[in-house]
């Protein structure tokens, strides 16, 4: 019997529900409720009897196949724990123009180059717009890169154990479809469905897949997050398109850790990793001028150092602004809700901005410390000297928290200059070589030893 119920699923989260709504009620998204059509699934009075499977020993598996295989790109090697694992499906997330395709056809040559034979799937672009940006990296594109002018998902699953290609780009997971699915490419039903068919064929067949996916505004990936769920490794390509640094990072390794991350720069020769990120972060930095502060953000376990600005004035509105970037709007909410009740310092008749210099997401509760200084010394026009650092969570009490791998980050600093550092209390006082601490209770304290005798 025919089912004709009607189910919404959300394109943002997955969720489904039996009637239309303007916004989902699991993610909060708008106008993302979209119908399904899909036939119903059978009962199990309708599906025939099912065989028991033969199980095997996990002993008799070759243990070869669980060694990942260098790629020869070095921070894409070092970010997968040392490459790909036979069969697996890798998910490159990023925002359009991030540099996706860039990076993918610098791994894809540098692949040929050694002798494997790469496969790529043209869903996005055109293959000649694809063989313009090889022209870019390479003078002669080697003979054994090839493309895949289709989106069917079941054609490109028949490629795949047809030619056994030593690595799969499929760009993108959105524009991909299967026969007999309902809904349009990149409808829920779609993404998941052609998902799981290439899957299955990376892993018959051993071949590597990477899918690229795009996000939305929010910086999610577009699609059901159950995408995430059906690959094997997620990583993110993040920051501000307008600028040239690039933060590769991991979501989700089921092959090795992800706590690594690489900082590309992007220039007209491709991508290129910076050996040097937190040098190159704060080479730029004013001197002398109030709202400027130093810390450090952790990128996997690599310390970065990064400036934080802030800038107050009076608002000419009733309701005052607050603009971040590359922060946390609701963490900022927090700290300027405390520096007013704990501090004495009020914001609430000036628009307030935060910048997180470089393009890139700091959003690490132990730069809590800074986005206080930052503010403080923004509204009282002091600033804070150069070669001070700070470092520490903020509580609601006004009291200031540990953060981890503290003296990690206190070597970085000092590593490049750094004379004082402002940190949380400590029972065991940690020491740096070339690094006066200076430990802080709570908040006032804080402020009182930044800010201090500067003008």
């Amino acid at each position: 019997m025919k089912n004709d119920r009607q189910i919404y699923i959300c394109s943002k989260c997955g969720a489904q529900n039996l009637k239309w709504a303007g916004r989902c009620a699991e993610c909060g998204g708008w106008g993302t409720l979209e119908q399904d059509d899909g036939s119903p699934v059978a009962s199990n009075n309708d599906r025939p009897a099912a065989k028991p499977g033969k199980t095997q020993s996990f002993k008799a598996l070759e243990s070869s196949h669980d060694k990942p295989a260098a790629t020869g790109l070095a921070y894409w090697d070092r970010v997968l724990s040392g490459g790909f694992v036979s069969g697996s499906v890798t998910l490159l997330g990023g925002e359009p123009g991030i540099g996706k395709s860039t990076l993918l056809a610098q791994l894809g040559l540098l692949m040929c180059g050694r002798g494997s034979k790469v496969l790529y799937v043209t869903g996005e672009e055109s293959p000649s717009q694809i063989r313009l940006r090889l022209a870019r990296f390479v003078t002669e594109i080697p003979s054994s890169f090839d493309f895949l002018d289709l989106t069917q998902a079941d054609v490109i699953a028949a490629t795949i154990r047809e030619h056994k290609p030593a690595l799969t780009i499929i760009d993108s997971v959105q524009t991909l479809r299967l026969a007999g699915v309902p809904g349009e490419a990149g409808n829920p039903t779609q993404i998941r469905a052609s998902s799981a068919v290439i899957s299955e064929a990376a892993k018959q067949t051993g071949s590597p897949v990477v899918l690229v996916g795009q996000v939305t505004k929010e910086g999610e990936l577009a699609g059901p997050r159950l995408l995430e769920h059906l690959v094997d490794s997620v990583l993110m390509m993040e920051g501000d398109r307008y600028q040239t640094f690039r933060l590769l990072r991991v979501v989700k390794h089921r092959f090795g850790n992800t706590e690594e991350s690489a900082v590309l720069n992007m220039t007209e020769q491709g991508l290129s990793e910076v050996t040097d990120p937190s040098a190159a972060f704060i080479a730029d930095r004013p001197k002398g001028v109030s709202g400027s502060i130093v810390t450090c953000l952790m990128q996997g376990t690599r310390p970065l150092l990064v400036e934080i600005q802030a800038l107050v004035s009076g608002s000419g509105i009733g309701i005052p602004s607050r603009k971040t970037n590359g922060l946390d709007l609701n963490r900022v909410n927090m700290i300027l809700a405390v520096l007013g009740r704990r501090a004495g310092l009020s914001f609430g008749d000036q628009d307030v901005f935060l910048n997180a210099v470089g393009g890139v997401e700091a959003k690490d509760p132990s730069i809590d410390l800074a986005l206080a200084l930052a503010l403080a010394s923004a509204k009282t026009n002091q600033a804070i000297p150069a070669d001070l650092i700070a470092l520490g969570e903020v509580g609601l009490a006004g009291e200031i928290r540990p953060v981890p791998r503290l003296n990690l980050r206190l070597k970085e600093a000092a590593r490049l200059g750094f004379k004082t550092a402002i940190t949380p209390f400590y029972k065991n006082p940690l020491t740096v070589d070339g690094l006066t601490l200076v430990s802080c209770k709570t908040l006032v304290e804080t402020l009182d030893a930044a800010l201090k005798g500067c003008s």
